[in-house]
């Protein structure tokens, strides 16, 4: 007999749409979030014997996996993380009772299903999109003690809705964490990354999913040097 799950797509489609989605204000115009760049080389509508196009993009752009060096210095990049980390049994858990606020240690233990070591967690918070006149304020986002609970009950990875782990605006606009004289300026990444717990942002379609154990692929590119790579992010029913 063949093999032949069900396979639930996770991933957002790499485009426009989804970076106003995820990132509302902040991806028009001269944001701090650049869009996609899309252009045919080639094409079957203009003549060309085939068709060929090229991308310019952000390293995490929609969908996308933060390896460790993306906020800890001299960690691993996208290309040497350990794929059998984003590759697996996961837990769909769900925090749709504390959305637009940061998710703490007791609001992932009062979420159900229970989370198990080694699991891959993707979170449910009911994220609603975002529009090009307003900046998402109301964000949900993962506080440090939120952070140091996935660490304190050995997570692999850890999967969100948003665009941002930690709250997006705040970050950029707000604290400017960018700035060189900003210690310590994403927390959260830094205590799940620097714990070996990598990252997803972006997922979507995780409604039909809450509440069960699935396995999940999230594979990113194989790009030397990357902070992050856009992942296609699926899920499938496999476990007893």
């Amino acid at each position: 007999m063949s093999w032949a799950p069900q396979i639930y797509d996770l991933t957002r489609p790499m485009n426009h749409d989804t970076l106003v989605a995820l990132a509302g204000k902040l991806a028009v115009g001269d944001g701090p979030v650049k869009d996609l760049a899309f252009s045919w080389l080639r094409s079957w509508e203009r003549g060309d014997n085939g068709a060929q196009c090229e991308w310019t993009l952000n390293d995490h752009f929609g969908t996308h996996l933060d390896a460790p060096s993306h906020i800890v210095r001299g960690a691993a990049t996208v290309d040497r993380i350990e794929l059998s980390r984003v590759f697996g049994e996961a837990v769909v858990i769900d925090c749709s009772f504390a959305r637009g606020r940061g998710l703490t240690g007791d609001d992932f233990g009062r979420a159900g299903p229970e989370v198990r070591p080694d699991d891959i967690v993707l979170v449910y918070s009911a994220e609603q999109p975002g529009t090009p006149d307003e900046y998402l304020l109301n964000q949900t986002y993962v506080t440090p003690s939120g952070a140091e609970w996935l660490v304190e009950h050995r997570v692999r990875t850890i999967g969100v809705e948003p665009f941002g782990f930690e709250h997006v605006y705040d970050g950029i606009c707000v604290r400017e964490c960018y700035r060189p004289e900003v210690e310590d300026p994403w927390p959260a990444h830094r205590i799940c990354l620097s714990a070996g717990i990598y990252i997803i942002e972006g997922l979507t379609n995780l409604e039909p999913l809450l509440g069960r154990r699935v396995r999940f692929a999230g594979l990113p590119l194989r790009m030397p040097e990357s902070s992050g790579s856009p992942i296609r992010a699926i899920a499938w029913d496999d476990v007893a």
